[in-house]
């Protein structure tokens, strides 16, 4: 049965950090549902529009190996901002399933005391919003069920380690064959 997994998206949205784990994690098999916060096409940080396959309510309520939350600052401040959200990612860590995010969203763990005490990154310009966790300068940490990351540029290594910890070492190279990320 393969793992299941859904990436939140909200308008402003950094799409290469999107486009890469869902890229990545169907090659590896995995479920992953692209959900939106609002209804219709979602446009990213620079106008790029995805189509969601199901609306964050059609979903709200679903149990996920994995949620993952990509940057943007606009978007960062939607879903840190929507009840929704945080009640998804409050449940999956308290059912102890894993929640991904990068760029400037691993600030909406910390803000909802969701990484306190854990070890996470993120983008460098926003390490001064970060109150309740340990910040690292490594590209993609791991820490418990977080798997966090720094910016568009860390995206592949982000998502490969997602493939990584969802369904083992030997299905991310296998994976990595195919892209050539430099790990």
């Amino acid at each position: 049965m393969s793992k299941k997994a859904v990436i939140i998206l909200s308008p402003g949205y950094e799409e290469l950090e999107a486009v890469a784990v869902v890229d990545i994690l169907r090659r590896a098999g995995i479920d992953i549902r692209i959900a939106a916060v609002e209804n219709g096409p979602v446009a990213s940080a620079r106008g790029i529009k995805i189509v969601p396959d199901v609306s964050l309510d059609e979903i709200k309520d679903d149990k996920f190996d994995l949620i993952v939350l990509p940057g943007g600052l606009d978007s960062t401040e939607t879903l840190s901002g929507d009840g929704r959200v945080i009640g998804m990612l409050r449940n999956q860590i308290d059912e102890g399933r894993m929640v991904g995010a990068i760029c400037a969203a691993p600030t909406v763990l910390d803000r909802h005391g969701l990484a306190e005490g854990h070890e996470i990154t993120c983008h460098p310009v926003c390490r001064e919003a970060v109150r309740h966790s340990r910040i690292s300068d490594k590209r993609v940490v791991t820490d418990g069920l977080l798997v966090t990351s720094q910016a568009p540029g860390t995206a592949l290594e982000f998502a490969l380690r997602l493939v990584e910890l969802l369904e083992g070492t030997e299905k991310m190279k296998e994976v990595n064959k195919g892209v050539i990320a430099r790990l």
